[in-house]
């Protein structure tokens, strides 16, 4: 029997049955991924979406031309694999990008009950290359804008944003759907974290002899000393009015700057530790 029969045959028996049937047999999943391999022809894959491997962006009315089925089987075979955990679907206003799970680094199990990262995840995870210097700063602009760009199609969001040659001015606070700010504001809260992370990584082989001999000698081991200075000078460095920081008086911030660069060197090299355990 042709595989177009048995998903025929199938999914005429599932629609005979109960929809909070608990023990309707799941099909195995080397059927699924023949199927969709045989039904499913690569000039499908590319119609104007930034897609990632294993995705393709189409309508339904494409899928029912190509398999010769009706609309409503289209709906439900797809409706299946979702609820199988063998594809996920981002639905559009007039199309949808389906990602076949069974060929990604998302296993079944972890589609079913694995936690999927949330935005904030995805964006640490790529920007961790940038940080590390594995992608250039080209590579990672196109994967964050991808990121926020699924996110807002998942979500259900047209994204307001200018384009550069626009002359069209927009307020943001006053037309942006909140959803789409508040995508927006996770979005730059990781980059400009990670831009930190990355001017904090050139100081990693820097001498830090200097801040070790201060705490030994000058603090006497005193560690609850050791914090305060610390706490201190990372305020100077990161307070952009340390100039009238009243914490400290003129001597004090200056004798404070003479430790900043042995400071930044122990704060870069353990930093460089978590990336090198996988933190």
């Amino acid at each position: 029997m042709s595989l177009y029969w048995q998903t025929e045959k199938y999914l005429t028996t599932s629609r005979r049955k109960s929809v909070n049937e608990k023990q309707r047999q799941k099909p195995s999943v080397i059927y699924w991924i023949n199927l969709w391999q045989v039904l499913f022809p690569l000039f499908l894959r590319n119609k104007g979406y930034e897609l990632q491997p294993n995705q393709c962006h189409v309508t339904v009315s494409d899928l029912s031309s190509e398999w010769h089925w009706h609309r409503a089987t289209v709906r439900s075979f797809l409706d299946v694999m979702e609820e199988f955990g063998l594809l996920n679907r981002i639905r559009l206003s007039k199309s949808v990008i389906i990602t076949m799970t069974v060929q990604t680094s998302q296993s079944t199990e972890s589609c079913n009950g694995q936690k999927k990262l949330n935005l904030a995840e995805q964006l640490r995870e790529a920007l961790s290359d940038w940080i590390i210097g594995k992608v250039s700063l080209d590579e990672i602009g196109i994967k964050c804008e991808q990121l926020v760009r699924r996110a807002m199609d998942e979500a259900g969001i047209c994204d307001s944003c200018p384009s550069p040659d626009s002359i069209i001015r927009i307020n943001p606070a006053a037309d942006d759907d909140e959803r789409a700010v508040k995508i927006r504001m996770v979005a730059l809260e990781c980059i400009t974290f990670a831009a930190i992370q990355r001017a904090l990584r050139k100081s990693r082989f820097d001498d830090s002899t200097e801040f070790m001999d201060y705490f030994r000698l000058e603090l006497y081991g005193d560690w609850t000393g050791l914090i305060a200075t610390s706490k201190g000078i990372a305020g100077l460095i990161l307070d952009v009015d340390r100039d009238e920081n009243s914490d400290y008086d003129e001597d004090d911030r200056e004798f404070l700057k003479t430790l900043f660069k042995p400071f930044l060197a122990f704060a870069a090299k353990a930093q460089e530790a978590t990336y090198q355990i996988g933190g």
